[in-house]
């Protein structure tokens, strides 16, 4: 550890642009990790508030959550302590002027403590609705009218929720019955999906579809491809950089073999100069992911509101570790170099 402190801080030029190069790709990891997991989050926010374990759709609806068709005889069919029904709908929602448009998801629910367990507004009725913070960022205010496309259903805000998303769109929470009156015109009591807290048993003969959480969001169109994409350019990523690190170390190294040479005349062991080359990598791994971080953050705070942004501390751990482990073994093509070093012609090379 001295002797790997000593070069870089001998050779603060050479040595800090490899740490900015990782600097520069950490960044790039850490930012593309807050994209995709916000990116992720904005699909399943709504459905991620209820705590929900399983998620219940019609057999036939060929796992589209629009055209599974349930009625309240299919609710009766499962065995649970913690149900709820839920009808999803999208929409076009704006202000009585016409004005600030929105796409929207409309959740009809029937038991808001269920859905919005951790909101704390009281129980909505009638055209009374909860909405996405998104509405107030838009200007929206408690107690004013919002308009759906295709409907003269006026709905009045009782209350803003945080992070209630659904495929990237804002969530409007609304009654079941003005969900079925503006979806049928007329309140037919039918509904999309059962969301169940518990373990759910369900009757014999039973025409319902049972799916965990996780199951049922790999069906939403476009989820599985963003996950699976952006997870594979971060891989990548750390492949690249760990490569490219260890290809900067292993050059270093070789046109140091003069100077290991005179150490191992000296009677310094192959594991004392090993082991600083090994710590010279981590080193220079740690600073670089580590300032990267910071930078991260700092995007964070700016572009959170404008991007889907989201820090997950438990994602920045794993892909620093996978950082370092990486770093490490490609440290180690530089070790195999240091231990063939000859110290004789290493010495006469001088």
């Amino acid at each position: 550890m001295f002797l790997a402190l000593k070069e870089i801080l001998f050779n603060k030029k050479r040595f800090s642009l490899i740490i900015f190069l990782v600097v520069l790709i950490s960044y790039l990891v850490y930012f593309l990790t807050s994209l995709a997991y916000g990116l992720a989050s904005s699909y399943t926010n709504g459905m991620n508030k209820t705590e929900a374990k399983y998620i219940l759709l019609d057999n036939d609806s060929n796992d589209n959550v629009m055209m599974s068709i349930l009625t309240f005889d299919n609710f009766s069919e499962v065995t649970s302590t913690k149900k709820a029904k839920l009808g999803i709908f999208p929409g076009v929602a704006s202000k009585a002027n016409k004005e600030s448009k929105l796409d929207v998801y409309l959740f009809g629910i029937d038991d808001f403590d269920f859905f919005l367990p951790k909101e704390n507004i009281q129980i909505m009725s009638g055209n009374e609705v909860i909405v996405d913070t998104k509405f107030e960022e838009e200007g929206y205010k408690i107690g004013d009218e919002i308009v759906l496309s295709g409907s003269d259903i006026k709905l009045t805000i009782k209350g803003f929720a945080k992070k209630a998303t659904y495929q990237t769109a804002p969530i409007i929470y609304l009654n079941l019955d003005t969900w079925n009156n503006y979806r049928y015109g007329v309140n037919k009591e039918i509904y999309n999906m059962i969301v169940i807290k518990d373990t759910p048993v369900i009757n014999e003969g039973s025409n319902l579809k049972v799916y965990k959480n996780s199951e049922y969001y790999q069906t939403l169109p476009g989820y599985s491809a963003q996950v699976l994409t952006f997870s594979m350019m971060i891989i990548f990523l750390i492949l690249i950089a760990s490569f490219v690190l260890g290809v900067f170390i292993y050059v270093l190294t070789i046109q140091k073999t003069s100077i290991f040479g005179v150490m191992k005349a000296q009677g310094i062991a192959n594991s004392y100069i090993s082991r600083s080359v090994v710590a010279q990598t981590l080193i220079i791994t740690i600073f670089g992911t580590v300032i990267g971080f910071i930078l991260t953050f700092i995007s964070g705070v700016f572009l959170g509101g404008k991007i889907p942004f989201a820090a997950n501390p438990l994602f920045y751990g794993v892909i620093s570790l996978v950082f370092y482990l990486f770093a490490l073994m490609s440290s180690l093509f530089s070790v195999n170099a240091v231990v063939k070093i000859d110290a004789l012609k290493a010495i006469g090379e001088v």
